[in-house]
């Protein structure tokens, strides 16, 4: 089993990933820069419903937020990518 991490950094990118069918859930994708590290990019997948209001939501789906902090607990998913269970945005 993977162990909780917290990821603090910045956001560079982010997009909300509609559900593709009947099954699937739609899920918001960050790309964030983790702080010390500069030249890492992590990609963490969070449940919209993490994101504390839906203004919050719309700017991320219009790429409005680069730059804007983030902390995330979050575990490794089998392909690599980190998995979120909570989300603390700043502005």
């Amino acid at each position: 089993m993977n162990p909780e991490q917290i990821v603090k950094g910045a956001i560079v990118d982010s997009w909300v990933e509609g559900a593709p069918s009947r099954g699937t859930r739609t899920r918001l994708v960050l790309q964030v820069v983790p702080r010390g590290r500069p030249k890492d990019l992590l990609i963490v997948e969070a449940e919209p419903s993490l994101v504390p209001d839906s203004g919050w939501l719309e700017d991320l789906r219009e790429n409005l937020c680069h730059g804007s902090p983030v902390s995330a607990v979050v575990r490794k998913t089998i392909g690599g990518l980190f998995r979120a269970s909570s989300l603390q945005l700043n502005r």
